[in-house]
């Protein structure tokens, strides 16, 4: 896009301007070379053998018509039908000594008698017969005048077509950027949303070419906004498919249980049948927010987090996850302090994320080896790390993909992070969650 601070000219200045230039230049070329052209006509007709050529043929004329006319000098004034056919020749005819003609003006015998003509060398008489006797005619003429006329319209027409041409190109210019234009929309038509619409020059039409542009942008963002927001849509349903297995897996776990009477004592009846509950209302969470992300899939995700005493927040999630685990045959070693302070959470975002962990955990880890578990403290922040040997069955560095990048959206959606090291020999995850410190006293509950 253009600055904004860039004052756009107006098509019709642009116009005008062409118009001018084109003009001011016909015009001084049509000056220049008229003067140029009459230079050389003067330079041509100053030649005498040119003037005395043209001289010779006038007065050749002058002698035939005289001739078919049978003029005397007593009629003279019969030249003047000649001279009106040829305005350019003057002629004046003198017998002896008198001037008896001059084709600028009548003259009687008195009026020659007093009017005083000046006298020309006599290389410039010419001898003319007339009926009546042989007269001395001196003769001059604009020879130059037709050639001055053609110079003139030669001049005019030749700044005419250049102010034609130039008028033309200036035109045939933004002709070829319309066309331009015209290719470039096609382009874009075409599905082509990274092509750039040449923007060339500052008037409408330009400025037609940066809203193209303008727009192609919106356009782009807006099918990048529905594509991300489709994409968002897909992973928010595939995580939370993914993180209904875990529970659903409990459940069974417990169902098992209470089927087979595993559970020890009567009151550890009632323990599995809350934990069931809890994971039953766990999943029916999940599902409920399923079936809400695929009828409000426009609406902004919002996280009612909040600050939490560390061991309400905590606590028991980690220890229905730890208990999970030794009930699934793993050794689970935690050393957690439970410093006094408030954790920033999200219940079903934690119970999910343990859930993810566990999961993995289960899949991946080798029996044999402890799953550890402790707690670290800094100044804004409180860190929960776990570590597990990874088993046989570990299939690669990718195998903990989907559950994993659940737990790091989850975290960073709760404002803090999650940082994963892992190899084919070993799994740590540590999540690190926005922390204040308080007075409170805790105990250790583990």
């Amino acid at each position: 896009m253009k600055e904004k601070s860039e004052k756009r000219v107006s098509l019709y200045l642009e116009l005008f301007l062409l118009l001018f230039l084109a003009g001011a230049v016909s015009l001084l070329f049509f000056v220049g070379s008229r003067f140029v052209i009459e230079q050389q006509i003067d330079r041509y007709h100053q030649n005498k053998n040119i003037v005395q050529k043209y001289n010779e043929k006038y007065i050749s004329q002058i002698q035939d018509y005289i001739t078919a006319q049978g003029i005397s000098a007593k009629d003279l004034w019969r030249l003047n039908e000649w001279m009106n056919n040829n305005r350019l020749i003057y002629i004046q005819i003198k017998k002896g000594d008198e001037w008896i003609y001059s084709s600028d003006f009548d003259m009687d015998e008195e009026q020659a008698d007093g009017y005083d003509l000046p006298s020309y060398p006599l290389n410039s008489y010419y001898d003319v017969e007339l009926r009546d006797g042989t007269v001395q005619v001196f003769i001059m003429g604009m020879y130059s005048y037709n050639a001055y006329m053609a110079a003139l319209i030669f001049a005019i027409i030749a700044s005419f077509l250049l102010f034609f041409v130039l008028t033309m190109l200036g035109v045939r210019r933004k002709i070829l950027y319309v066309n331009q234009l015209s290719r470039d929309i096609e382009i874009l038509e075409g599905g082509n949303l990274e092509y750039e619409v040449h923007v060339q020059g500052n008037d409408e039409i330009s400025d037609l070419a940066a809203g193209l542009n303008a727009m192609k942008v919106s356009f782009k963002n807006q099918i990048e906004e529905v594509e991300c927001l489709t994409r968002t849509n897909q992973e928010m349903v595939t995580e939370i498919s993914h993180d209904l297995r875990t529970p659903l897996t409990s459940v069974l776990l417990y169902a098992e249980i209470l089927l087979n009477g595993k559970y020890g004592e009567e009151e550890n009846k009632q323990k599995y049948l809350n934990k069931m509950i809890k994971k039953i209302q766990h999943m029916k969470d999940l599902s409920d927010r399923l079936l809400a992300y695929s009828v409000h899939s426009a609406e902004e995700k919002y996280i009612p987090a909040g600050y939490l005493p560390l061991y309400s927040g905590l606590y028991d999630e980690l220890s229905d996850m730890c208990s999970y685990l030794a009930e699934q045959g793993l050794a689970v070693k935690e050393n957690l302090r439970w410093e006094e302070g408030d954790v920033f959470i999200y219940g079903e975002y934690l119970t999910r994320i343990l859930d993810n962990i566990s999961s993995n955990i289960l899949k991946y880890a080798d029996v044999q080896a402890l799953v550890l578990v402790w707690d670290e403290y800094y100044a804004d922040e409180m860190c929960i790390t776990f570590e597990n040997a990874c088993g046989q069955k570990n299939s690669g560095m990718d195998s903990y993909n989907i559950g994993i990048r659940n737990v790091k959206m989850m975290m960073e959606e709760m404002g803090g992070n999650c940082e994963v090291v892992q190899d084919r020999e070993q799994f740590r995850i540590c999540l690190r969650f926005r922390y204040k410190k308080s007075n409170r006293k805790t105990e250790n509950f583990f």
